[in-house]
């Protein structure tokens, strides 16, 4: 898909959705809605998606692979806290994206996460559980802590939740069993 328009109207309709996430619920969104923000007609809008859940899944594919990507190179410096605490604050910071994303998409975000651990454990394993699953307890952990995290009317700060994410999944994931983990 290199055509121009096609590129443009798709991004058109992904800043269209962030930007009206951050001021009402994905229910909220309607279709006529987004076409109107993005510039495309309302027929067109079908052109590129079935349906708006369609495209909060295509935010979604982007949305976890940029929160991969920052934070990828703090585990390979094996600052698992650091990753952690930067996964936390990255999604925190996007709250509203997030929060969406989890209860309108969570098949989308836990299939691309699948995806992405599992290609970078095929290089970066350091743990002796079996790879693949490592990826997919670590998935299932991470996906349902920052979902049950993002509905809380009272949420715990990104640093404890990013604390019990290492705490729970990623240290003991990279300790060998019998041998000391983390302190408590």
């Amino acid at each position: 898909m290199t055509d121009a328009r096609i590129l443009r109207s798709r991004a058109g309709l992904r800043q269209a959705l962030l930007e009206m996430l951050e001021s009402r619920p994905f229910e909220q969104v309607t279709i006529r809605d987004l076409a109107a923000a993005s510039g495309v007609g309302y027929t067109t809008f079908f052109r590129h998606y079935p349906s708006k859940e369609a495209l909060l899944g295509d935010v979604a594919v982007r949305e976890v692979g940029q929160l991969h990507e920052m934070t990828l190179p703090v585990y390979d410096a094996q600052d698992s806290a650091a990753a952690c605490l930067a996964l936390c604050a990255y999604v925190d910071q996007h709250r509203s994206v997030w929060t969406a994303l989890l209860s309108g998409a969570p098949g989308y975000v836990r299939e691309e996460m699948l995806r992405l651990g599992r290609e970078a454990v095929a290089v970066r394993s350091r743990s002796w559980l079996p790879q693949d699953l490592g990826v997919v307890l670590g998935v299932a952990v991470i996906v349902e802590l920052l979902g049950w995290w993002l509905q809380q009317p009272n949420p715990p700060p990104a640093a404890q939740i990013a604390e019990i994410l290492d705490r729970v999944v990623i240290s003991p994931a990279q300790t060998p069993p019998g041998a000391a983990g983390p302190t408590p």
